[in-house]
């Protein structure tokens, strides 16, 4: 199968602009119009004029081998993806768009802050027989960050809407398993499962992923197509779903053979996960108190257990506490000597004050301010939900 390869020749680029990154992990990307020429030699001497398509001019195929003028260069061995797919225009486009010097730095950025979730995921990935590109979807989904929230709502690294967490994901007034990145893995990873075993074709079942298998089905109704390119080429997907599959080719294609396209990105390293275990706790916790009975910075803490919402565990419930695994017995000990702690949630009516509410619940403005990251002179919407502490 025929790819990409951008490494023919001398490049002239007339112009190249990109725009920002979005919290979704798209790449907004505006390119001048231009037409440059490139001249690559050979072992016969030929001429080729290669169109500017999304900033970059030069397409060749990727298996295809590439010499310079004086003397052979030697690139790594092209690995093909492990989900298999055609020659496309949006998949030449993404790849151009990723391979120019500012998607290069974004893409190194990103995979340096993926760099602690990668073994999990791709750990899952064979456990469950998926493909292992997979791993390089939270990079379109959320720039791998945890916390990512867009703008419609979608949270955390596999951008769950609150709509389709059901029977997978946990969300109250105390957590938020989407930003969990172990356990939204596992969620996705099985959203995306069935929609393979639905569709038995991994194009449909990431645009499933995408827009909803329901919302997919009817498109597929409707149109009498197939295929996910069919449904691209024929303009029935809405444009985030249309450049979906062929930006995560693109970008997965350029990862995992970052050594063909001589990218510097950062490697994959088995040792770069976390190394946890997790505690079970049947009574509400003070993180800010266990940190400092424990010795385990707070930070740490909640880089391994970000689904909590406040800096307490939840009420009235038991919870799986992640810690670092060279720190059981400290922990352990920790538990054993922290006060009995309780906390609630207020939601802020019409006349509330800080004043007001610490008094209520025998607590100074200051603590209130602190448990909320607040200044005592914040104006309080009506609606908004304090976290409340009360140690007793």
């Amino acid at each position: 199968m025929k790819r990409i390869l951008f490494f023919a020749g001398i490049l002239f680029l007339s112009s190249l602009a990109f725009a920002s990154v979005n919290a979704e992990g798209f790449v907004a990307a505006a390119t001048a119009s231009a037409t440059a020429s490139a001249t690559a030699v050979a072992t016969a001497s030929a001429t080729a004029t290669a169109e500017d398509t999304a900033g970059i001019n030069s397409e060749t195929s990727i298996n295809d081998a590439s010499t310079e003028t004086e003397e052979e260069t030697t690139y790594a061995e092209y690995i093909p993806l492990d989900i298999d797919y055609p020659d496309h225009p949006l998949v030449l486009k993404y790849h151009n768009e990723f391979n120019s010097e500012f998607g290069k730095k974004w893409l190194a950025g990103v995979m340096e802050r993926a760099k602690p979730y990668r073994p999990y995921i791709r750990r899952q990935l064979k456990e469950n027989d998926m493909p292992l590109c997979l791993e390089y979807l939270p990079v379109i989904e959320s720039n791998y960050n945890c916390r990512a929230v867009s703008k419609s709502g979608a949270t955390g690294l596999w951008q769950f809407m609150e709509n389709s967490i059901k029977g997978l994901l946990k969300k109250n007034e105390w957590v938020d398993e989407r930003m969990d990145p172990w356990l939204s893995t596992d969620a996705a990873l099985k959203k995306l499962r069935d929609n393979y075993n639905y569709y038995k074709d991994w194009g449909l079942a990431l645009a499933a992923y995408n827009m909803g298998l329901g919302g997919l089905n009817r498109i597929i109704k409707s149109s009498g197509k197939t295929t996910v390119w069919e449904l691209i080429d024929g303009g029935f997907l809405r444009t985030e779903t249309k450049n979906y599959f062929p930006k995560f080719l693109a970008i997965a294609d350029l990862i995992t053979n970052a050594d063909y396209y001589q990218l510097d990105l950062p490697p994959y390293e088995e040792d770069a996960g976390y190394d946890f275990i997790t505690l079970t706790i049947f009574l509400q916790v003070n993180l800010d108190q266990f940190a400092a009975e424990s010795g385990i910075s707070y930070e740490t803490i909640k880089t391994l257990n970000p689904a909590l919402l406040y800096p307490v565990t939840p009420y009235n419930s038991e919870y799986k506490l992640r810690i670092p695994a060279a720190k059981r017995e400290e922990a352990e000990n920790a538990l054993a000597k922290l006060k009995v702690y309780s906390a609630d949630i207020y939601t802020v009516k019409k006349g509330d004050t800080l004043w007001g509410i610490s008094r209520r619940y025998g607590i100074t403005v200051e603590e209130l301010c602190n448990a909320n990251n607040i200044t005592g002179k914040e104006i309080l919407r009506i609606g908004t939900m304090l976290f409340v502490p009360i140690v007793k």
